[in-house]
C-alpha cells in the first residue's frame, strides 16, 4: 500500500528592518514655512506631502527616530498625525514637545518609545547619542551627536550630524524625506579620519 504524505512547508517572510532618523517636521506649524522657507503654501499641504513621504519610506516594522518637535499642535491633531505615520515611533522630546501630552500619547500605544532626554545606540562601532538639541561631546573618534533643533542651520562641530527636515546636511535629498542609517553612516566614514587627526593633535598638544 503506497502511502503519500503531503508535506507543508511553512515560508516565513523575515522583512529587512530599516532605520531612520528625523527632526523638527513641525507639522500643524503655519509660521515654520517662513522661517524655514518651506517649500509649501499652505500648512495643510505641507503635512499632507511630510505624510506621504514618510510612508513612502518606511514599513509597520521599520524604526524611526524622531529627534523631536513632532507636531505644533493640540492633542486631537497630533494623535491625528501620528495615527497616520508608518512604523515603529521612537521620539526623543524636543522643545515643542509638551511632556504631558506626549506621555498621554506614549500610553496609547502610538509611539513605540518615548524619551524626555535622549537615547544612546550602537550602529557599526559607532556610538551615536541621539538628542534634540546637539550635543558637544568633543572631538571623540567614533562618537556622535545626532540631533535636530537648528533646521537650517549647520552643526557646530565635526561629530555632530543635524538630521532635521531642513538640515543643510541633506539639501540634496528630496524635502521631508528621512534620513537612513546608511546615509547617516556615510557621513560619519567621510568626518572619522579628520576627528581622528584632530583627536591625536589635542592628545598630543600639537597645535
Amino acid at each position: 500500500m503506497e502511502l503519500k504524505f503531503k508535506v507543508a512547508i511553512l515560508f516565513e517572510v523575515v522583512k529587512t528592518i530599516n532605520i531612520y532618523f528625523t527632526s523638527d517636521t513641525h507639522f500643524h506649524h503655519k509660521n515654520i514655512l517662513n522661517f524655514e522657507n518651506r517649500p509649501y503654501k499652505t500648512v495643510e499641504e505641507m503635512n499632507e506631502d511630510l505624510i506621504e513621504r514618510w510612508n513612502s519610506q518606511v514599513n509597520d516594522d521599520d524604526i524611526v527616530y524622531h529627534l523631536g518637535d513632532l507636531c505644533l499642535s493640540n492633542f486631537e491633531n497630533t494623535v491625528n498625525i501620528l495615527k497616520q505615520l508608518k512604523g515603529k515611533i521612537i521620539l526623543i522630546k524636543g522643545n515643542h514637545d509638551h511632556s504631558k501630552k506626549f506621555t498621554r500619547i506614549n500610553k496609547m500605544g502610538l509611539l513605540h518609545e518615548y524619551h524626555e532626554v535622549g537615547k544612546v545606540i550602537k550602529y557599526k562601532k559607532q556610538i551615536i547619542y541621539l538628542t534634540h538639541f546637539p550635543l558637544e561631546i568633543g572631538f571623540r573618534p567614533r562618537y556622535w551627536s545626532v540631533h535636530g533643533h537648528i533646521h537650517s542651520h549647520e552643526s557646530n562641530w565635526l561629530n555632530q550630524i543635524n538630521v532635521g527636515v531642513d538640515s543643510p546636511h541633506f539639501k540634496h535629498k528630496p524635502f521631508g524625506e528621512l534620513v537612513t542609517i546608511d546615509e547617516l553612516f556615510k557621513i560619519m566614514m567621510e568626518r572619522l579620519p579628520l576627528i581622528e587627526e584632530e583627536f591625536l593633535k589635542i592628545r598630543n598638544n600639537v597645535k
